[in-house]
């Protein structure tokens, strides 16, 4: 089977965690969901899916996808700030230069329709093109409003596609705005501390195993943060690996830091400003003795 052909949006940006949608009662959530945040809106992902932000934009992943290594099925975030109303035709032209992208040659075949998603107003489209190797490729594009134009994208064989749409959908019919920090209790935002922080570890062992861990923090500058911790071990026998993430509010207040997540009780730990014992220009916190390093271009301490 060839690959499909696939580009990262042009478009796309960054986004993590939150659940203040609850209390709407056009929002469904997944039940014992994750939940995501992304560019001001909140929703779930089943338990059996992932998400990986970065640069690019976020990445969901369904457990199983894409077996032969070959794409089958893949599920983006994007997101333009440009587009801020379905009125006119800054969204249509958004959506169609990204699936352009993603697909080169698709044609639409549907859309825009009006669509409820949640507590949202959206619109849908489909795009159809062919693969490499002459099968029919859609490309579903399901549009919503964040603080900026907002869309998640479905590619992949139609069949394929045809067996995640419960997921999909549930993910849909979860959607909401993202309350803003203070009226969630928030406030007393450190602007010095808004971005990503990294912690990894790497140890190896004699008998050939090991273990690896990678933690990052992101502090976003509206009060709300996304945590991710994943790891794997590996001994003659097999690996083990997993995976956590949370979303929540937060705020500083001199030596402290108090995490406010949106499924479990608030907590806080001790903070410190640091800067690396080696690299000493890149600055460091350390939470509760855990020392993060800088992802973010800042200076030092």
């Amino acid at each position: 089977m060839q690959r499909l052909t696939l580009a990262l949006l042009s478009l796309v940006s960054a986004g993590c965690g939150g659940d203040p949608g609850a209390a709407s009662p056009a929002v469904r959530h997944i039940a014992g969901g994750k939940a995501v945040q992304f560019q001001g809106v909140t929703f779930d992902i089943p338990s059996n899916w992932s998400s990986q932000a970065g640069q690019g934009g976020m990445l969901l992943t369904p457990e199983g996808a894409n077996p032969s290594g070959m794409v089958e099925e893949m599920y983006l975030l994007g997101g333009d700030p440009a587009v801020r109303s379905f009125a006119g035709d800054d969204a249509e032209r958004s959506i169609q230069q990204s699936v352009e992208q993603i697909q080169p040659g698709a044609s639409k075949t549907s859309g825009p329709e009006p669509a409820k998603f949640g507590a949202l107003d959206g619109r849908k489209w489909t795009w159809s093109a062919t693969s490499q190797d002459g099968r029919q490729v859609e490309v579903r594009v399901f549009a919503f409003l964040g603080n900026q134009g907002c869309a998640l994208f479905a590619l992949g064989y139609p069949d394929v596609l045809a067996r995640r749409a419960h997921d999909v959908d549930a993910m849909l019919a979860s959607l909401a705005k993202t309350a803003p920090a203070a009226a969630r209790g928030g406030g007393g935002v450190a602007e010095e501390l808004v971005g990503q922080w990294i912690w990894m570890s790497n140890f190896s062992a004699n008998n050939g195993g090991g273990s690896q861990t990678n933690t990052w923090i992101m502090l976003q500058a509206d009060g709300r943060y996304q945590w991710h911790h994943d790891s794997v071990s590996t001994n003659p026998n097999g690996a083990a690996w997993g995976s956590q993430d949370e979303t929540g509010s937060w705020s500083a207040a001199g030596d402290s830091i108090t995490f406010r997540p949106d499924r479990g009780e608030p907590y806080t730990q001790g903070l410190e400003k640091r800067n690396h014992p080696k690299n000493v220009n890149d600055p460091m916190i350390v939470l509760d003795g855990k020392a993060y390093v800088t992802a973010t271009n800042r200076r030092p301490w």
